[in-house]
């Protein structure tokens, strides 16, 4: 499948929607159209990287390994 997207010099053509990712890795794609909508992929997270529930104070994990 393909899906429309705007390069970073402002043109729009269409890309091959597995590759998409690895595109907007290597910046040639600042955003793609999903659902009627553009989606700008400058300040875009990766869903794993983004937090479900929100913090009030940060955690701390320590490992300590003894040998």
């Amino acid at each position: 499948m393909v899906v429309l997207v705007r390069c970073a010099d402002d043109t729009i053509t269409v890309a091959l929607e597995s590759s998409l990712n690895q595109l907007i890795k290597d910046g040639v794609v600042k955003s793609f159209l999903s659902s009627g909508e553009w989606i700008d992929t400058v300040n875009r997270q990766p869903e794993w990287k983004k937090r479900s529930a929100f913090l009030p104070e940060p955690r701390i994990t320590a490992f300590v390994s003894c040998f």
